[in-house]
């Protein structure tokens, strides 16, 4: 199976379960957003939208975590930074052959379990979505969601048997805070814009209806009359 779309560089046999499971919730984050009829309105979504998919985003997050290969058990935000102190030094781990350290047995290739070639109908792709929905905000947080499910894919992690590496971790991390950046940005009842004209393409009577577009006769603004 080969992704298409937007999922055309996803690499779908990959020898990581727990890669797998990061992005099961991924996939429920993205099946809520496209169902949400918020997102029919170009105008925004209300405050309890966005709270819902942040917490949605926590979720997937919490997840993150857990399958990170993180031995000496130290929040990861604290070893990026003392990592990239220029005053620091090379030190060994507090816990060097603990926690995560011990040798797990090597696991066999597997697909990865969702269809991300258009054929399921709750993983639409682009050209399958509601016209509506590619118009509204809702669109361009949908597409930072496919950007990290094929992400997850192509991580170098996908080789190993189980857990991802710190630095791969923290690429992901950095994908869902650009995601959250969006939800607060562009969500939310402080963000919403007045929106008052019908999109040309939901003109019931068509396009061409639309005022403004270059079928509609002008009127002359010195006689008054139709040109």
């Amino acid at each position: 199976m080969l992704g298409k779309e937007q999922f055309a560089n996803a690499i779908l046999t990959i020898r990581n379960l727990h890669i797998i499971a990061a992005l099961k919730p991924v996939i429920d984050f993205r099946t809520e957003l496209i169902a949400n009829d918020e997102f029919m309105s170009r105008g925004g979504a209300d405050n309890p939208t966005r709270d819902h998919f942040i917490q949605l985003l926590q979720v997937c997050d919490k997840v993150r975590r857990h399958v990170t290969h993180n031995p000496d058990s130290q929040p990861l935000g604290d070893k990026i930074a003392k990592a990239i102190d220029p005053n620091a030094t090379v030190e060994i781990g507090d816990l060097p052959f603990g926690g995560d350290d011990i040798q797990m047995q090597s696991g066999g290739l597997v697909p990865v379990p969702f269809r991300l070639d258009g054929t399921d109908p709750d993983i639409p792709l682009l050209s399958q979505i509601n016209h509506a929905f590619t118009k509204s905000n809702g669109m361009l947080i949908l597409g930072a969601i496919d950007r990290v499910i094929v992400n997850w894919t192509r991580l170098n992690s996908r080789d190993r048997t189980r857990g991802i590496t710190r630095e791969d971790s923290m690429r992901m991390y950095g994908h869902y805070q650009e995601i959250l950046g969006y939800l607060k940005m562009y969500l939310g009842d402080a963000n919403r814009v007045d929106v008052a004209q019908v999109l040309p393409s939901q003109e019931p009577q068509g396009p061409s209806a639309s005022p403004n577009l270059i079928n509609e006769q002008q009127r002359d603004a010195v006689s008054g009359g139709s040109t």
